[in-house]
C-alpha cells in the first residue's frame, strides 16, 4: 500500500497515477495545473521534504491524500475533507480567516482537478467566493447555470455544493430548459444514429464550430449563440474512473474521487447516484463513437481536421492517446461498458446526454443545405436523397434529350435548304 507520507516514493506515485489516467492526469497535465496556485496556498500546507524541488512534493502530497480522504467519508464536504487534512498532517490548522479562504480554495482546485468536472480560477473573484474557469464565451448552459458561488458553501456536502453550479452531471431524462423549442424537442427526439447526426453533418450542414475543453461536465453542451459544440478532449479519464474489481476480491470495486460526488440518498431527484455516474462515463465514451467513430465522413473529417484542434498547443508526449480510436476508427473497444447500435433509442442508451443530443438533432432539423455541395452530402434522409437526385439527373437527361432532338430537327431543316 502507498504511504502519502512517505516522501521518497511521491515520485512513484505520480508515475503510477499518471500510468493509470494516461492522456488526462499525465505529468505534464498535473504540472500545468500546479502551476496556476497561488504562492499563499503554498502556505497552508506541510513543509516539503528535505532535497525537494520548492513545492513539488507539498502539492503532490496534498493532491494524493485529498483522493483518501473524499473516499473515506460517507457524505464528504470541502470543510469536512479540510478537517480530515489537517488530522493527517497534510494541511496546517487554519488560525486565520485568510488561512481558511486558502484552505478552502485549495481543496475546490483539487475536487475540481480529480474530477474534470471543472477547472478553477484563481485571481478572478473575491476570496469570498469559488470561481470556475469560463472556456465557454460566458454561456450558461445545464451544466454551469453559474461560475462562481460563496465560500460559505463550503460547509454543504459535495452534492448540494457542485449543484451550486449547476447540473456538471445531468441526471438521468431531465430537461431543466425554459426554451419551449428544447422542450419540444426533448420530448419528441427518441432515436438517432450517426447517418442522421453526427460531426460532418453537423460542420457540414449545420456549419457548428467544435470547441475541445478540459471540462467533462461541459461535453456536448451546445452554444446556440456561438453555434458552438464544447467536447471533452480526455476520453482516457472516463476510461480510467470505470468502476474495476478489486484485486483482493472480485466483488468489492475501487471507487474513483468521481463516484463520492454521487448522491448517497435514493431520493435525491436532481442529482445522480453512484450508477448514474458510471453511465455518465460510458455515454460520454459511446458518444465520440455517435459523432465521428460510426461513420465514415466523420472519422475523415476528425483525421483531416479535428484531430489537430483537439490538441492545439499541447505537445505530443501529453494527448490522449484513446480519443483517436474512439474517434477515427470504424471499429474500437468500449472496455466492456456500452453498445454500439446501428440507431439508439436516447431515452435507453444516452438517458443522461439526451437534452444535449435532442437539442442537437433540432438545430439539424432546422439547418439547411446551402448550395450544391452541400445538397449532395446532405444525406440525413437517404429516401429523399435519392429521390431529390433521381429526379434531377432523370430530369437533367430529359432536358439534354430534348434540346438534342430541337438541334437535330434544326439541322434536318437547315442542311437540305443550304444543298439547295
Amino acid at each position: 500500500m502507498l504511504e502519502l507520507n512517505d516522501k521518497p516514493s511521491l515520485h512513484k506515485a505520480r508515475k503510477r497515477y499518471s500510468a493509470k489516467n494516461s492522456g488526462y492526469a499525465g505529468e505534464w497535465w498535473l504540472d500545468q495545473q500546479f502551476a496556476t496556485l497561488p504562492t499563499a496556498f503554498y502556505d497552508v500546507m506541510l513543509e516539503d521534504a528535505p532535497g525537494s524541488s520548492e513545492g513539488s512534493t507539498r502539492i503532490l502530497n496534498t493532491f494524493l491524500q485529498f483522493a483518501v480522504s473524499i473516499k473515506a467519508q460517507l457524505e464528504p464536504g470541502i470543510d469536512r475533507i479540510i478537517d480530515d487534512l489537517v488530522q493527517s498532517k497534510t494541511l496546517k490548522p487554519a488560525l486565520t480567516e485568510q488561512d481558511l479562504q486558502s484552505c478552502r480554495a485549495l481543496v475546490f482546485a483539487m475536487l475540481g482537478w480529480q474530477t474534470m468536472l471543472y477547472q478553477p480560477s484563481f485571481g478572478t473573484s473575491p476570496p469570498e467566493q469559488f470561481s470556475i474557469t469560463d472556456d465557454f464565451d460566458g454561456y450558461h448552459g445545464q451544466a454551469f447555470l453559474a461560475f462562481k458561488q460563496d465560500t460559505s458553501s463550503a460547509k454543504r456536502n459535495l452534492e448540494d455544493f457542485l449543484m451550486g453550479f449547476g447540473l456538471v452531471i445531468p441526471p438521468r431524462n431531465t430537461c431543466i430548459s425554459e426554451d419551449i423549442e428544447e422542450r419540444q424537442a426533448f420530448d419528441s427526439v427518441s432515436t438517432v444514429d450517426s447517418s442522421e447526426l453526427n460531426a460532418s453533418i453537423l460542420h457540414e450542414i449545420a456549419h457548428v464550430n467544435f470547441k475541445w475543453v478540459d471540462s467533462l461536465a461541459s461535453h456536448m453542451e451546445y452554444n446556440k449563440a456561438m453555434n458552438t459544440l464544447y467536447l471533452f478532449r480526455y476520453p482516457s479519464f472516463c476510461a480510467a474512473n470505470l468502476p474495476q474489481s478489486s484485486k483482493n476480491n472480485g466483488s468489492e470495486t475501487t471507487k474513483s474521487v468521481l463516484h463520492c460526488c454521487a448522491s448517497k440518498t435514493a431520493s435525491s431527484q436532481q442529482w445522480v447516484s453512484e450508477e448514474d455516474v458510471t453511465n455518465f462515463l460510458c455515454e460520454v465514451l459511446l458518444s465520440y463513437r455517435l459523432l465521428f467513430g460510426q461513420s465514415k465522413e466523420a472519422r475523415q473529417y476528425f483525421r483531416r481536421l479535428v484531430q489537430a484542434q483537439a490538441f492545439e498547443d499541447i505537445p505530443s508526449h501529453a494527448h490522449d492517446p484513446l480519443l483517436p480510436l474512439l474517434c477515427g476508427r470504424k471499429s474500437t473497444d468500449l472496455f466492456g461498458h456500452g453498445k454500439e447500435r446501428s440507431t439508439y433509442r436516447v431515452a435507453r442508451d444516452f438517458p443522461m446526454l439526451r437534452f444535449r443530443i435532442a437539442v442537437l438533432k433540432k438545430q439539424l432539423a432546422i439547418s439547411k443545405p446551402r448550395g450544391w455541395k452541400e445538397l449532395w452530402r446532405d444525406k440525413r434522409d437517404s429516401a429523399q436523397w435519392v429521390t431529390f437526385w433521381a429526379v434531377i439527373i432523370i430530369g437533367g437527361l430529359g432536358l439534354l434529350l430534348s434540346l438534342l432532338q430541337v438541334i437535330i430537327g434544326v439541322l434536318q431543316v437547315t442542311i437540305p435548304n443550304n444543298n439547295s
